[in-house]
């Protein structure tokens, strides 16, 4: 069975953007997401425009790998690497695609 593979989309505001937090959070996703092929992390106004290549999602589902992602892997990411403007920073998928 081929592997399904991912790319998602996400804004991150709230955070600031500097060299040192992107590489962090940039390094951090990239060890925690085995199969991550690219990690891609560019400014936007308040935050942070972020995109996750990723060749296979198992065990996961196409249903099920977004919401686990966000939850265990990219939100505890952005509160441990990235400095905060508040205490809200808001994740939003922006883009998601499976193949």
């Amino acid at each position: 069975m081929k592997p399904i593979t991912a790319i998602l989309g996400y804004v991150i505001r709230g955070v600031s953007y500097d060299k040192q937090n992107r590489q962090a959070l940039v390094e951090e996703l990239q060890q925690n997401l085995e199969h991550a092929s690219a990690v891609t992390a560019l400014p936007v106004v308040d935050g942070i425009s972020l995109e996750l290549e990723v060749s296979d999602i198992a065990p996961f589902s196409s249903d099920s790998f977004e919401p686990y992602i966000a939850e265990h892997v990219l939100g505890p990411a952005v509160r441990s690497k990235c400095e905060s403007y508040d205490s809200d920073v808001e994740l939003r998928l922006i883009n998601k695609r499976f193949h």
